[in-house]
């Protein structure tokens, strides 16, 4: 079976040499680079007129001069698919244009993300982080290997060479090879050459990282070429549309299915543990076949009590209940004592809703299941290949070589495709396994809101203690939230020693200089599906935490881009931020009718800090943003416009889900539908959005959710300076601006 042809720049499967074959061993030296060798020979050692050779296990030189590069994230807009192979080509100074691009598409630790346990997992902004040095050792490796194998073909001294883009030049002499020549005739030495930092070119050095390279995806995209997961077409495809069980973890008991029969073009109907699919030669077909089933199902789950403002409301009982004592995330000196001495303690609680990834691309998958149930191909929009593999063996009961994989473009991740059990995939692959043909599932936008997994739910109880000169010398971050790692990655929750990184992220105190501080997590009841999504829990962490910093900056009479700057003050990279945004918004100049909030946040290692300016119509409670600034300290910024293109629609995206995306349950079911009743931003609400990256000297962190850490609280600041009403709880829509405006 063969996908469809595909422009695509990106090819779905790993050179056969490197695909698992017996024979193939990876030796690592004690740089930590990845050597490709084969067990009948330790490294291989191919004879003169070679076609290709493989210094590592991340790049192939070939000799028709082509580089080809191994890209084990996924490409979903952020632009990985080109800054990774940049870093190994700047390194390596290979001439980008012939510089090709492989998408690792099987589960291999060899290549995986060391954040996420050595799995192939694109999220938390962790990409660029993760793979900057590997991906920099091995191209100066390579690099450093061709340069060995030319001074040994002319006979000179290595280090009268030097190399422009895919040639190594003898300035003494006016000789050169190209890359590809040089591969023609190099033997790989039974030791490659081993690489220190010093060799590694210094940030501001490098030819390719730090301007602005077109995005290799951008063509694609542009004409209409790329393959999205839902563009999918294969030989003898048949469609499945899954009528879903309302309530989570109940299943069908009756099934009525002939009026669904009867729709034109339906083959099947087959019953699936937690719903039932309707199978029809096209997509239209299987949906109006879905919509004729007439189905009881079961009444006996939990999640039937599921309702999302009484459960919040429990969470805020478990979060301002200081007896109840959680898992600490991150603490720093003697919180207790600390609190016990302060002269004044203030206090606050802060609620956030269940959020929806709301992604253009709805779920859908793509799979054919062999005859014996044992194996599948399946084509798939994933964050994660190796989740992806890995799930699908374990629900088919067979091991993850048996699973062929082809990862397609995204149409928006936002942390929705990252989950282990990839309930659209096992819908194609009970499907497939029981007609024996391929199958593309389809889910509607209904059913990925109704059946969505949320941004969990959170309460958050912040309490601060000032001593008797109005120093701050205590914070105390209480999160009331369920286990959600544990819901969307179980080996990752296992190992996690009960730190759950998706629902703690951002409460951690890492931008100001507070002596005393606790955040714990307070677990509570899942009572909706789970994941990760855009910014973690920075989205709901922060907007709790900077609105409070705003609250105390009140309470003591400060400014409070003032009292940041105070709290910040041994921090100066943090400053820099600050003081950055302050002037794009002219912090300090009077407004009329409009106020400034501000809110300094980041992200993980990045810095950040953003600025929103608003009007409040009384009468509705509809806040508007006129103006956005936000400046991000990423460290060393690899594509500087792409980078900035990365932080407005972070900005967008932060902006919509905090005035107006609001996800309610009642009964175990989802109250929305789809976009007009969950409405995301329009383009007449847009605001002018300003944003500034600034390149340090420092190892480049994550870009692409920075943004969205500061929004809400931000708005939620410029609302209280332009109001005097302080809403805690988001989104911060007209109903709660209007209420607490009339408190």
């Amino acid at each position: 079976m063969n996908r469809k042809d595909s422009t695509s720049v990106f090819s779905p499967n790993r050179r056969e040499f490197l695909h698992g074959v017996g024979g193939l061993t990876l030796v690592i030296g004690s740089s930590g680079l990845i050597s490709a060798c084969t067990t009948e020979q330790q490294p291989p050692a191919p004879a003169t007129g070679s076609t290709e050779i493989t210094p590592n296990i991340w790049v192939t030189l070939g000799a028709d001069d082509t580089v080809t590069v191994q890209f084990p994230a996924t490409e979903m807009g952020q632009g990985s698919s080109t800054a990774l192979p940049l870093i190994l080509a700047d390194e390596l100074d290979a001439d980008w244009d012939k510089v090709r691009i492989e998408t690792v598409a099987f589960h291999d630790e060899a290549y995986g993300n060391p954040f996420f346990q050595n799995m192939l997992y694109t999220a938390g902004s962790l990409t660029v982080q993760a793979y900057f040095d590997p991906l920099r050792r091995a191209g100066a490796q390579a690099r450093k290997l061709l340069l060995r194998s030319a001074a040994a073909y002319w006979d000179v001294p290595v280090e009268e060479l030097m190399t422009e883009p895919s040639v190594v030049i003898h300035p003494a002499s006016g000789r050169r090879l190209g890359y590809g020549e040089i591969v023609a005739f190099t033997e790989l030495p039974e030791t490659l050459p081993e690489v220190s930092d010093e060799e590694l070119k210094p940030f501001g050095s490098h030819r390719y990282l730090g301007r602005d390279m077109p995005r290799r995806d951008m063509l694609a995209k542009s004409d209409g070429s790329a393959e999205f997961g839902i563009d999918v077409h294969v030989p003898d495809m048949v469609y499945a549309s899954v009528l879903r069980a309302p309530v989570e973890d109940e299943e069908p008991i009756s099934i009525d299915d002939a009026a669904a029969r009867a729709v034109d073009g339906v083959t099947d109907v087959v019953a699936l543990p937690w719903g039932v699919a309707v199978v029809a030669d096209t997509y239209e077909a299987s949906k109006w076949g879905k919509e004729a089933l007439d189905v009881t199902w079961s009444e006996s789950s939990r999640f039937r009590e599921a309702n999302s403002e009484t459960d919040l409301d429990a969470y805020v009982g478990q979060a301002e209940d200081l007896a109840q004592t959680g898992t600490a995330w991150r603490a720093a000196g003697e919180l207790d004592a600390a609190m016990d001495g302060a002269a004044e303690i203030i206090e606050a609680t802060y609620r956030s809703d269940p959020a929806y990834h709301a992604q253009m691309e709805p779920m859908n998958a793509t799979a054919h299941v062999t005859e014996d149930g044992k194996a599948a191909e399946i084509w798939v929009s994933t964050q994660t290949q190796s989740l992806s593999i890995l799930g699908a063996a374990e629900f088919l009961e067979t091991t993850p070589d048996r699973i062929t994989l082809h990862p397609m473009y995204i149409g928006g991740g936002f942390g929705r495709r990252t989950l282990r059990r990839q309930r659209y995939v096992e819908d194609a692959l009970l499907v497939s396994r029981a007609i024996g043909r391929p199958v593309k599932v389809i889910w509607t936008r209904e059913d990925d809101v109704k059946d969505g997994t949320f941004r969990n739910a959170a309460a958050q109880c912040l309490r601060a203690g000032f001593d008797g000169e109005g120093n701050l010398v205590g914070w105390h971050h209480r999160v009331a939230a369920p286990k959600v790692l544990e819901y969307m990655n179980p080996p990752r929750w296992e190992v996690s020693a009960g730190r759950d990184v998706i629902a703690m992220l951002g409460s951690e105190s890492s931008r100001y200089d507070i002596p005393n501080f606790r955040a714990e997590h307070i677990i509570t009841e899942r009572c909706s599906r789970v994941c990760a999504w855009r910014g973690v829990a920075t989205s709901y962490t922060k907007f709790a935490a900077e609105s409070f910093v705003d609250e105390l900056a009140a309470a003591r009479n400060i400014d409070p881009l003032e009292f940041r700057m105070q709290l910040c003050h041994n921090n100066p990279r943090a400053l820099t931020v600050l003081e950055t945004v302050a002037g794009m918004a002219d912090w300090s100049r009077p407004r009329e009718g409009t106020a400034l909030g501000l809110a300094l946040a980041g992200y993980s290692s990045t810095f950040a800090g953003g600025i929103a300016e608003i009007s409040v119509d009384e009468s509705s409670g509809v806040i508007d943003v006129h103006n956005f600034w936000l400046v991000a300290d990423a460290g060393y910024l690899l594509q500087p416009s792409n980078s900035e293109a990365q932080l407005e629609g972070n900005v967008v995206f932060g902006i919509s889900s905090a005035l107006s995306e609001q996800i309610d349950i009642a009964g175990g079911q989802v109250r929305q539908n789809n976009y007009y009743d969950h409405p995301v931003m329009r383009m007449h609400e847009m605001p002018n959005i300003e944003v500034r990256a600034i390149s340090t000297d420092n190892p480049p962190t994550g870009i692409g959710e920075v943004g969205l850490s500061s929004t809400a609280a931000a708005l939620a600041n410029a609302l209280f300076a332009a109001t005097g009403a302080r809403v805690r709880h988001i989104p911060l829509t007209p109903q709660r601006v209007l209420a607490a405006m009339q408190a």
